[in-house]
């Protein structure tokens, strides 16, 4: 009798502990249901929010050349080429380039999505309207989940040149949105490095590379409950590339001084065999051309300065502010001319700019497979540059040997500085 009474209550205790099993299973299902009601917000037409306006159609003025030989150079250029039938009515002398095209150059846009989803877009005019509007509903589509979350992935933007123009242009007209929402995070391409100076501009932004920065990798879909897009937007337009430059100046203080230092410095930029990764397109007789360099700062009461970027262990700054009081630059063309967006409009741009006389290979032009398949070359991003933020740019091509170096023609380099 006991034995049957013992068993009877046994069941009842099992019994009573499934029940409460299941009860608990079915809260925690109704919980985490209403859960994501509450915190995932179906996609409609209020769950985007766009800020765009339109740039003025503007002109890139053609290089200035000290000969016939540079002028010559130039005119046989893929770019021109391409670009020469963008000349109104054939002025292109007079007027320049026109650049009007509403997408790829004029169009300027902010997308703030809820519930956001970014998966490997890139980050460009370019950016599909689809992938703008990717939402998602559960956790479980994303492999990080964020508050805010903007994005910046320009291709190799962790570099200094590719930062410059790259995610400039871009961050001229977002930048407010690091203010406005301090915590989000700001997603990056992972780069094979993340040069020192591209982190000391965005920590100078008070975006800090511990707390905020996020190194995109192709395999992760990164959700944010605010996600911040300002990828639609012109590689190129002056006042794109001049707020941004303004930019550098203000976060670095230059804007806040009283009295303005008179541009009194001539730089040129060294390349070597240390500094350069893919060691060409050095100057075998630098001696005689630096020589030429130093001449006219004598001339002209110009301070002359040597930079040479694998030496400078400055705070970017520091750089800002000597290319800032820059009144000439030189170089072969290279990514440390980049440096220009730190100095101001009018300054004197001379790139030394290298090709093979035996072949059109960058920067002549980039097709190999057929003559009259001719594409516009990386080789002319720095003279767009400089004309989008008003300087006075001059082009002067020379060819290379074997190896792919310079022995400068002195003569020319004399006859270019007489002019300038």
């Amino acid at each position: 009798m006991y034995f049957r009474l013992f068993k009877l209550i046994l069941i009842f205790i099992c019994v009573n502990i499934i029940i409460n099993v299941l009860y608990r299973l079915l809260l925690h299902s109704k919980t985490s249901l209403s859960m994501n009601k509450n915190d995932n917000i179906p996609l409609t037409k209020n769950n985007i929010d766009q800020i765009s306006y339109s740039l003025e159609p503007f002109y890139i003025r053609l290089p200035n050349f000290s000969d016939d030989e540079a002028k010559n150079w130039f005119y046989n250029s893929s770019y021109y080429k391409i670009n020469s039938k963008k000349c109104p009515e054939g002025l292109c002398e007079e007027k320049g380039i026109l650049f009007n095209d509403t997408k790829e150059h004029l169009s300027v846009n902010v997308f703030l999505v809820k519930n956001g989803l970014y998966i490997n877009d890139d980050c460009g005019y370019n950016y599909g309207a689809t992938a703008v509007k990717r939402t998602f509903v559960s956790a479980n589509e994303t492999t990080i989940l964020y508050d805010k979350a903007i994005i910046y992935t320009v291709p190799d933007g962790w570099a200094f040149q590719h930062f410059l123009d790259g995610v400039g242009p871009k961050l001229a007209h977002s930048k407010s949105y690091l203010q406005k929402y301090p915590d989000a995070k700001v997603i990056i391409l992972q780069g094979v490095r993340f040069d020192r100076s591209v982190q000391e501009i965005w920590s100078m932004l008070g975006v800090d590379y511990s707390k905020r920065i996020l190194h995109y990798l192709p395999t992760m879909k990164v959700g944010a409950r605010l996600l911040i897009n300002p990828c639609i937007t012109p590689a190129i337009h002056p006042r794109l590339w001049q707020d941004a430059r303004s930019m550098y100046w203000s976060i670095s203080g230059i804007l806040n001084r009283k009295s303005e230092v008179k541009r009194k410095n001539l730089i040129y930029i060294q390349r070597t065999s240390k500094n350069a990764m893919n060691r060409a397109r050095l100057i075998l007789n630098e001696e005689p051309f630096i020589k030429v360099l130093r001449d006219y700062c004598l001339k002209n009461s110009l301070n002359y300065v040597q930079y040479d970027h694998s030496k400078d262990t400055n705070h970017i700054r520091s750089r800002i502010e000597l290319f800032y009081n820059a009144k000439i630059i030189i170089g072969v063309h290279s990514g440390a001319l980049s440096n220009m967006n730190f100095a101001q409009s009018g300054t004197t741009i001379i790139e030394i700019m290298p090709y093979r006389q035996e072949s059109s290979v960058l920067p002549m032009t980039c097709s190999m497979f057929r003559p009259d398949d001719l594409k516009a070359c990386a080789g002319y991003i720095l003279y767009t540059q400089a004309q989008l933020l008003n300087q006075s740019y001059w082009i002067l091509p020379n060819v290379v040997n074997a190896k792919g170096n310079i022995n400068l023609n002195i003569s020319r380099v004399e006859k270019l500085f007489d002019k300038i």
